[in-house]
């Protein structure tokens, strides 16, 4: 629901105020003069809105802000955060009538009018509240003791209105937010959900975790990795990060090309947050990338003990196994197997088989899973053949040839469904169909053999 107060006026109010300057003007009138054109201009709100009053108000006030002797005094911004607030609020309430030409919905037209509406004097308001804060800290704090609910009793006339400005501030800079998300003004959407969070912590002293992770993703919504890296890194600074902080200043220093910013944040958010399973996944992929096949083991296999039902995960396992299993060829030529070369494969064969039953959501996954594993098997075949004969004598040759090839044919005979399912998923798989084309002649069906040759054609 979006917070309103709509000031009713008819006269058009100017956009920029010529600063005058008079050597008649003492400091003290410069103020006063602010004050009495300001309270001229409420004095009207509830009839007639006279803006030449609040035109008059700013010209005076800006006469105030480059005077050495007034412009660090809290009076002095306490009014300029009204004034800037009136005129925003002239420029909504006409940003509003504008657009009942075209928008009948009440709520609608309100969003709408926060996402067109100019901003300038809005932001000018929010940053005068701040400079009382720094100039005058005590009066800040009585006016903040208002905003809170506290007792005000004893409040003056202007320190009650400027509360309430506060208090507005505070609940527009949302609406404001919400009117450029819808508008798909993603990036200043980004910055009125900071500034909600802001004025927040200012004003309410608690920190609104919802609004700085809307600027979050409004910003990732902005595709600009800088947006995205700056109100990311605020909430890291600010001590209320997840995961996704540090996911997303990851994803965007690589798209910005900084690999090394990039690995620094995900080693941060691996060291804030070690049990987050994409974090994990991601160092895991640098593992691999480096051939660091061992640390990308283990922290699968930690990652998978926290998510047992991910079928990515367990084909990615299955795949580190296989790769361990099957070391990269050095020079041209087959690596030497490792000592644990088959159970290894099995390790595999059941990972692969787990992310099969479980089914990955993505399709080249579910892809990726039926075809390694019906590889593996052919592999695995072809390995188990080849070492034996490897071994066997002349005299046993034979004897041994037949009993190898009966054992081999066994996890030819495994391979193939799998390669047909892979087959299935993506029909065009040249891989596939000649893997299959060679089982079906090894496993003594030359039909189908046949037949997978003229598909290839």
């Amino acid at each position: 629901m979006f917070n309103t107060l709509y000031m009713t006026t008819k006269t058009m109010l100017l956009g920029a105020c010529v600063v005058l300057s008079s050597a008649a003007f003492s400091q003290k009138n410069k103020v006063q003069s602010a004050w009495r054109a300001l309270s001229d201009y409420e004095s009207t709100l509830s009839d007639k809105p006279d803006t030449s009053y609040l035109m008059k108000a700013n010209r005076s006030i800006d006469l105030a802000l480059a005077d050495e002797s007034t412009k660090n005094q809290a009076k002095t911004h306490a009014y300029k955060a009204r004034i800037m607030y009136y005129i925003y609020q002239y420029n909504l309430k006409e940003e509003n009538k504008k657009l009942e030409a075209t928008i009948s919905d009440k709520n609608s037209r309100a969003e709408a009018a926060y996402g067109s509406a100019p901003t300038k004097e809005f932001e000018t308001a929010g940053k005068s509240l701040e400079t009382i804060k720094a100039v005058d800290p005590k009066y800040f704090n009585s006016i903040l003791e208002i905003v809170k609910g506290g007792s005000a009793s004893s409040a003056s006339d202007d320190d009650l209105k400027l509360s309430n400005v506060a208090m507005q501030l505070k609940l527009e800079s949302s609406n404001i937010a919400v009117g450029k998300y819808k508008m798909k003004q993603y990036e200043q959407a980004a910055d009125f959900f900071y500034t909600s969070g802001a004025l927040n912590l200012l004003l309410a002293e608690k920190i609104d975790t919802s609004a700085f992770y809307n600027a979050c993703i409004s910003a990732q919504k902005s595709k600009n990795p800088a947006k995205m890296i700056e109100y990311n890194k605020k909430m890291i600074d600010m001590n209320i990060a997840t995961p996704y902080n540090y996911q997303t200043i990851y994803d965007a220093k690589l798209a910005a090309g900084d690999n090394a910013g990039a690995q620094e944040y995900l080693a941060k958010g691996r060291k804030a947050f070690p049990n987050d399973v994409y974090l994990m996944n991601k160092e895991t992929e640098l593992f691999l990338q480096k051939g660091d096949q061992q640390k990308a083991l283990e922290n699968l296999q930690a990652a998978i003990a926290k998510d047992p039902n991910n079928a990515q995960l367990h084909l990615v396992l299955g795949n580190v196994y296989d790769n361990l299993a099957n070391p990269k060829m050095v020079s041209g030529k087959d690596s030497t197997k490792p000592a644990n070369y088959d159970e290894l494969i099995m390790k595999a064969a059941d990972h692969y088989q787990k992310s099969v039953d479980l089914r990955p959501s993505n399709q080249d996954s579910y892809f990726n899973a039926l075809y390694n594993l019906g590889a593996l098997y052919n592999n695995y075949g072809a390995t188990l053949y080849n070492k034996a004969m490897e071994k066997a004598t002349i005299t046993q040759l034979s004897k041994t040839q037949k009993d190898i090839e009966a054992k081999s044919k066994e996890y030819y005979k495994k391979a193939i469904p799998f390669l047909e399912q892979a087959l299935s998923v993506r029909p065009d798989d040249r891989a596939s169909m000649v893997a299959l084309r060679k089982l079906y002649l090894l496993v003594g069906d030359e039909q189908k053999s046949k037949e997978m040759g003229e598909k290839l054609k």
